[in-house]
């Protein structure tokens, strides 16, 4: 698995590449300082599977950077790990197109336990922002439903879904407008952090 880092601070960059390393040694980590040496990282590299990127870079607009990763490589799955963990902040990062959202302020355990849900390609957001027992509400999912719902958590275009799938492009939105009534959810930023929320997708390890 390729990941991709993008944080002005070499120092933490460091930090994270030892710590993905530690839980998978298979992975090839790259490192980006800056947006545009990020896009050209994504650019060479059409197999790259994550990108986490910091919101708070030096001179430049974090949340912008996730809009304009997938724009370069709309199969990469960015996952957002930052300083803040306000809601309106993780909203934000889920529209522009991040499927995670990881805090900076994380205990160690609970960072490296983060980590693997994304390395997993599950959905992983804020505790603050989890849904107590009482909330909880079954929904029972086919497993194709599930196979649309990870493409969305990933931030994957409609067409990206349908040609993973050896599906249409109608027969993908059937099931995108079934997941929403489903998850009762009126758009992809909802769905996805109601599945981060309810966790509905496990990890695949």
């Amino acid at each position: 698995m390729k990941i991709l880092l993008l944080d002005d601070h070499a120092l933490f960059r460091a930090g994270l590449r030892l710590l993905l390393q530690a839980l998978d040694r298979s992975v090839t980590v790259f490192e980006a300082g800056t947006i545009a040496e990020a896009l050209a990282v994504a650019a060479e590299h059409a197999d790259l599977r994550l990108c986490l990127l910091d919101l708070s870079l030096r001179g430049e607009d974090g949340l912008a950077a996730v809009a304009d990763i997938k724009a370069v490589a709309s199969d990469v799955a960015v996952v957002v790990v930052t300083a803040s963990d306000e809601p309106a902040t993780v909203r934000a990062c889920i529209n522009a197109g991040a499927m995670s959202f990881i805090p900076k302020s994380s205990a160690p355990d609970v960072l490296a336990e983060a980590l693997k849900y994304v390395m997993a390609g599950a959905v992983y957001l804020p505790a603050a922002m989890a849904v107590s027992d009482v909330d909880w509400a079954p929904i029972n999912l086919s497993p194709r439903q599930r196979d649309v719902l990870r493409g969305l958590c990933r931030g994957l275009p409609t067409k990206s879904i349908a040609r993973d799938l050896g599906l249409s492009e109608y027969t993908v939105k059937d099931y995108i407008a079934a997941l929403f009534k489903a998850l009762d959810v009126h758009n992809r930023t909802e769905a996805v952090i109601k599945t981060g929320r309810l966790r509905l997708l496990p990890s695949e390890n």
